[in-house]
């Protein structure tokens, strides 16, 4: 029997035509199998409380080692590392057995924790951070495989939405639970807080899972010749070249991005070399794709119109989500010098949003079996926020503008299961788990790319917009790199320099939600062209 189905979407099968031994899915699902479902989803609520908790927190950290300038990179490794691994947890799990690699995955998440919480620079906590990602990646994609296999196959959508909900809670609170932790006993304990929880779990795993999901997947190949069967781990099927220059390139791509957000005189040179090692990266990695890999990341011969733009589409909506979303927090710090656990709770707003976008969403669909207008108004709503926090937040903030934080999560929670369905249509016959990995592969592309930009947008106008009003000052270049680099350090300064600092960032924010805006609207008449879903 397959490991998955069509209902298992994060992650491809070994072969859409191929039959592999593996653990059989009981017929009905026993009441001792649903406290098994609900102790993994608390790794679920960990991992997506984990990611939330550096949103809003990475300003306060990169500025403790004075390289706020920096700080994205806090966000963009935990995203680099749940993108390289989420090819990898599918094959891991066929080889060595589901329950082993949910174990491991929990023990590699505690050991990032205790990295980050005792790192003594910022290059360290990026490397811890690559860690937790690519075992968060672990603890969120294993359980949606395991429910495959201990859930009624008529209840895996159900308990898959569960699953979505615990994901959302631990994104609502993971923000807020991390800015007051930072404001009160500090953001490394942020950090060695979730080493006894994630404990927890893994004794849970331990001890509870059954042991039929340790078993193991191998497929076997016969040779005519010899009449023979030959054995080999699934692992060896992985696309290694395919995935290693996928992540050199993106590696490539963020430090394209950063010395354009610092571009001058002096590193010309070294921003060109980046570029051309970005392009020369995407022509390997498309020709190992089409000529090398048995298995390619991304199913380039079968790409369609329809099915790459809903690829593009992805990578836009999070691109341009993301890049907003990660410079609230600074926003409210440096604009209107709240704490950081009050600026945090933008994101419960956000959260709070996509919540109420999906059930709509869901409702909708159920419905009118459409969702192709839901999608086109979603992207005027998501545009339209994007604008009015580009014309009003330039003067700073007032409680009612939070509306458009709504809107800007609602937006995207109409979005995301909208999307779906339409990729889902447009997906070639017996190719939809191709299709679906290479989906969420393009979201994680765009978690990258999305904060990576907008930081550098906004760092380097705030850097020009501070060069010029600050004139002929004594010690300038000392005073920015300070100000750039420490979000708060401007409290330390008179307060006609603070107002200096105030409003030279309300001149340079603006561009993040421009960005947001240009690609939301790039959006719109690629999902026009596209056919109406049938649901």
């Amino acid at each position: 029997m397959a490991i998955a189905s069509e209902e298992s979407p994060l992650l491809p099968p070994q072969s859409d035509t191929e039959s592999a031994k593996g653990p059989t899915a009981p017929p009905v699902t026993k009441r001792s199998d649903l406290l098994l479902i609900y102790g993994t989803f608390l790794g679920v609520f960990l991992a997506s409380a984990d990611e939330a908790l550096v949103i809003s927190t990475y300003s306060a950290i990169a500025s403790q080692f004075h390289r706020l300038s920096q700080g994205p990179w806090l966000l963009l490794a935990y995203n680099f590392g749940y993108c390289i691994s989420l090819p990898v947890y599918s094959v891991l799990g066929d080889a060595y057995g589901r329950k082993n690699v949910l174990v491991w995955s929990y023990t590699m998440f505690g050991v990032s924790c205790l990295a980050c919480g005792a790192s003594a620079t910022i290059t360290q906590l990026v490397l811890s951070r690559v860690l937790a990602g690519s075992s968060g990646a672990g603890m969120v994609i294993v359980v949606s495989v395991i429910l495959s296999d201990i859930i009624a196959p008529h209840e895996i959508a159900l308990y898959r939405s569960y699953q979505n909900i615990v994901n959302v809670a631990g994104r609502s609170l993971g923000a807020p639970i991390g800015g007051f932790l930072t404001d009160t006993i500090g953001w490394r304990w942020a950090f060695y807080g979730q080493i006894p929880i994630i404990l927890l779990c893994t004794l849970f795993v331990a001890i509870r899972l059954p042991s039929f999901l340790n078993d193991t997947v191998v497929d076997e190949a016969e040779d005519r010749d010899d009449e023979t069967k030959s054995r080999r781990s699934p692992v060896w099927e992985l696309n290694f070249a395919g995935i290693f220059t996928f992540s050199g390139t993106i590696l490539i791509l963020l430090f394209f991005l950063e010395t354009l957000g610092t571009l001058n005189e002096e590193n010309v040179l070294q921003t060109a070399l980046l570029g051309l090692a970005f392009v020369s990266g995407c022509i390997i990695f498309i020709l190992i794709e089409l000529f090398w890999a048995e298995k390619p990341l991304i199913p380039i011969r079968i790409l369609s119109f329809g099915i790459g733009a809903h690829f593009l589409l992805q990578v836009l909506l999070l691109g341009g989500r993301s890049a907003l979303v990660c410079n609230l927090v600074p926003y409210f710090i440096r604009v209107e010098n709240t704490s950081d656990f009050l600026a945090s709770l933008c994101h419960v707003v956000l959260a709070t949003g996509v919540s109420i976008g999906g059930v709509a969403c869901g409702l909708v669909i159920k419905h009118t079996k459409r969702c192709k207008s839901m999608t086109l108004t979603s992207l005027l709503v998501q545009t339209t926020c994007a604008l009015l926090i580009f014309i009003q937040w330039r003067n700073g903030f007032k409680l009612w503008y939070s509306i458009y934080l709504l809107g800007l999560g609602i937006a995207p929670g109409i979005l995301f299961p909208a999307l779906f369905v339409g990729m889902a249509t447009y997906a070639p016959e017996g190719k939809l788990h191709v299709c679906i990995g290479t989906y969420y592969l393009s979201q994680q592309l765009g978690l990258i790319i999305g904060p990576a930009a907008g930081s550098a947008l906004n760092q380097k106008l705030f850097a020009a917009r501070l060069w010029t009003a600050l004139g002929g000052l004594k010690d300038k270049s000392v005073i920015i790199h300070r100000i750039l680099n420490e979000v708060r350090y401007a409290n330390t300064l008179p307060s006609a320099l603070r107002e200096v600092v105030r409003s030279s960032y309300l001149d340079s924010f603006p561009s993040v939600p421009l960005l947001t805006m240009v690609l939301s609207a790039g959006m719109i008449p690629i999902a026009a062209v596209l056919r109406e879903a049938e649901v």
